[in-house]
């Protein structure tokens, strides 16, 4: 099993929420461990459903990546099991406390994750 990255930004402090410590400690590394296939999984769906993609001006792919996030339930679960599934029992047992708000803060880093590196969903 692949060790996950320290993330050396990831300060948590007595007046860090829960959910920000979780995001922290747990849902950076664990995103920035599994990055290659977030981009594999990413760029498998788009070829799917825009099989033209890669001759779109940088714009046009920034909204077309934006808009899959915001409207795609599949695409959503899909990288959001590729994160959850890395999960120990003791985390998933503490993502379970508050998933709705996990849930978000997993897609919103994903997302932001695909549009700074759109170079590799166009390959």
């Amino acid at each position: 099993m692949t060790k996950r990255p320290a993330i050396p930004k990831a300060k948590v402090t007595s007046e860090t929420s829960e959910e920000e410590a979780f995001q922290n400690t747990v849902v950076r590394p664990v995103i920035k461990m599994k990055h290659d296939l977030l981009i594999a999984c990413t760029k498998r769906y788009i070829a799917t459903k825009k099989p033209d993609f890669s001759l779109l001006n940088t714009e046009k792919k920034l909204h077309y990546v934006n808009s899959c996030f915001e409207q795609d339930h599949a695409l959503r679960s899909e990288l959001r099991g590729v994160i959850i599934g890395q999960f120990t029992l003791q985390e998933y047992e503490r993502y379970s406390a508050m998933s709705n708000a996990i849930n978000k803060r997993i897609v919103n880093i994903i997302k932001e994750r695909m549009l700074d590196h759109l170079k590799f969903l166009s390959n």
